[in-house]
């Protein structure tokens, strides 16, 4: 899912992804970590990163606190 839409994205002339990071997501409860399937924001960045794109990634628990 994640090449597709990055490669749309740089064909449609951006140079910059911009992604939260849910952390209530990654971390369901205390102490208690998933990241896999469409959590592994590793593989995410790494896919950016193979297309030539920077990231801005926004990492908390809370979002959209502009």
């Amino acid at each position: 899912m994640w090449p597709d839409i990055i490669k749309k994205a740089k064909d449609g002339g951006l140079n910059a992804i911009e992604t939260y990071v849910l952390w209530d997501l990654h971390e369901p409860a205390r102490r208690q970590y998933d990241f896999s399937g469409n959590l592994d924001f590793i593989k995410f960045l790494k896919n950016v990163q193979e297309a030539g794109l920077y990231v801005v990634l926004r990492i908390g628990p809370y979002v959209c606190a502009k």
